[in-house]
Formats: structure tokens, C-alpha cells, sequence
């Protein structure tokens, strides 16, 4: 018997119901990613307000609040829905995303400032958060005209009612000072933030958002155990004699390769260093880079808020 004939598809129909298909996907492809471009964004807002937060000492790397005290040490903390401050309690537990968007809202706020240190807000300048933020995140903002820098605010409820104006005529109204850093390590760019301290020197914390470094070596950068060293170290770093020539003196954190102890020892340079990371002096060079290209521009507005330290005490 002779087998039916079997229906055969020219190779024109093959091709076009190839890029039909290829069209249909691409078209799902973009719809979805259009759709989820919203939801991106917010995602990495937060991300990015938490570490300032963990920077700041208002969170810790586990997600709960915490108040960092007069006296240096850090207490686990709640937060009073009523009154909207943070609250003293060693069995608090972790904070909600809600909490966090909320303390975010309150405490951290956009300001921008010169090379002369004057202070503006950003309706000064006519500019916009999110497209300043992604017109420059790739080259930094340290080299701009305007250079972006962010204020956590003191743990009371009076600072909801504060403007960015008040703060900007006011920097005394500030606890933490915030810089973004950025720069290269050894595979990709790396962007994170430093938090110093009210005399425009002492570093209250250190964190990194995004990295391409290698798990288990450079990537120890994003860790709390190596994070940890740079509470209580200076931006400035200090003369042979223990002196800071706040105008001249070198800008930055220095990871070294090894130990600081058996680099400096107990020299005034080891007050502006840290330990290195095993296997990733690479890294580690990129990180000290990227503090000192970072830091050095905004020389002028820390002296001006050390001054002004200086004045209040």
C-alpha cells in the first residue's frame, strides 16, 4: 500500500513561524520587564536605605533595630509605633520591611554640597533624586559640581517636622553623615557607603551594596565580621606625631594586606586602617582606592562640620 502523502512546510513558512515566535517571546520578555521595573526600583531603594541604616548603627546585619549610645556601645532596639522612636529592648524583635521604610523616611535625608563645603538641598539646585542618582551612579558624585551626600537624623520624633532646608542651615540638627563610595575591584564596580560621625572625622560604619567580587574572598567586603573594624577610625588620617592637619592631611581607610598591628602597630596611621582580607589584596587595594577618591573631594565640608563640632562643645 503507498504510505499518504505527508503535509510538508516550505522553508519561507519555517522561517516566518520562527520569527514569530522569536517576536511573541520578545514581546512577553519586555512586557514583563516593563511591569517589573516598578517593583526593581523600590527593591533597591530599600536595599539601599537599609544600608545606610546598618552604616549609621540603626540596624544591625541581622535586621534589628539598634541605638548606638552616647558612650560608643550599641543596645538592640524596637520601634514605638506611637511615638515613632526607636526604644531600648534587649528582646526586640527583628524590624518589618513597613518599620524600616518608615525609620528610612524619617531619619535619612538627600543633601548636596560643594567644593567650598557650602551646603544646598536639592530643590536648590533644581534637581531630582532619582535622575541625579542615575545620571552619575556610574562615574560617582564625589567630582560633581553638586556632590550628594545623605544625613541620618537623631532618634526623636521632633526631626519628622524638620525640612531639608532647616537641616541644610543646620547641620548641628545631624547625628550621622553619609557618603556614598564608590569605584573598581578587581572584576567589576563596587558602590557602597560610609557613615562618619558628627566631628566630621570618626567613622560610625562602613557597608557595600553591589560587587562582582569572588565569594569567600573579595566578597568578604559585603561581611559584618570585616565591617565591624572600621567603627571608631578616622577619615583623616594622622601625622607621624599623632597631629591632623585637617587642610592637608591624607583622606580615606587603608585596607592593608594582613594584619594593622603588624603594619602600623600602634602608629597614628593605623588609626585610619584595617585588616586586609585573605586572598584578596586585589580587592582590598580597589576598596582603599575607592575611600580615598571618594573621601578627598568632600575635604571642604567635613572641616566645615568639624568646625562646627567644634563651636557646639
Amino acid at each position: 500500500m503507498e504510505e499518504p502523502n505527508k503535509k510538508t512546510h516550505s522553508s519561507t513558512q519555517v522561517l516566518f513561524f520562527i520569527v514569530a515566535l522569536c517576536l511573541i517571546c520578545a514581546l512577553v520578555l519586555a512586557v514583563t520587564a516593563y511591569s517589573l521595573e516598578k517593583v526593581q526600583q523600590n527593591a533597591k531603594e530599600f536595599d539601599q536605605s537599609k544600608q545606610m541604616l546598618i552604616a549609621a548603627k540603626v540596624l544591625d546585619h541581622a535586621g534589628y533595630f539598634q541605638i548606638l549610645q552616647e558612650d560608643q556601645t550599641v543596645t538592640r532596639a524596637r520601634l514605638d509605633e506611637e511615638k515613632g522612636i526607636l526604644v531600648a529592648d534587649p528582646a526586640a524583635p527583628k524590624a518589618t520591611e513597613a518599620q524600616i521604610k518608615q525609620i528610612s523616611r524619617m531619619r535619612i535625608r538627600p543633601l548636596l554640597t560643594d567644593k567650598d563645603g557650602n551646603v544646598f538641598t536639592l530643590e536648590d539646585k533644581h534637581l531630582s533624586l532619582p535622575d541625579y542618582l542615575a545620571e552619575n551612579k556610574k562615574a560617582g558624585y564625589a567630582h560633581l559640581p553638586f556632590k550628594l551626600f545623605y544625613v541620618i537624623l537623631p532618634n526623636e520624633k521632633s526631626v519628622d517636622a524638620l525640612s531639608d532646608a532647616d537641616i541644610s542651615k543646620e547641620l548641628s540638627k545631624v547625628s550621622v553623615f553619609v557618603i556614598p563610595v564608590s569605584g573598581f575591584g578587581l572584576w567589576a564596580p563596587i558602590y557602597g557607603y560610609i557613615a562618619v560621625g558628627r566631628n566630621g572625622d570618626e567613622v560610625i560604619g562602613t557597608t557595600w551594596y553591589e560587587h562582582g567580587e569572588t565569594p569567600g574572598l573579595g566578597a568578604n567586603i559585603t561581611e559584618s565580621w570585616w565591617q565591624k573594624q572600621f567603627f571608631g577610625k578616622l577619615i583623616f588620617q594622622r601625622s607621624p606625631g599623632g597631629k591632623t592637619d585637617f587642610q592637608t592631611a591624607d583622606m580615606g581607610i587603608i585596607v592593608v594586606k594582613g594584619k594593622v598591628k603588624d603594619v602600623f602597630g600602634n602608629s597614628p596611621k593605623s588609626k585610619s586602617a584595617v585588616d586586609g582580607m585573605s586572598g584578596a589584596t586585589l580587592t582590598g587595594d580597589g576598596v582603599t582606592a575607592a575611600y580615598r577618591n571618594s573621601l578627598s573631594p568632600y575635604r571642604a565640608f567635613f572641616i566645615h562640620v568639624h568646625e562646627q563640632e567644634k563651636v557646639k562643645k
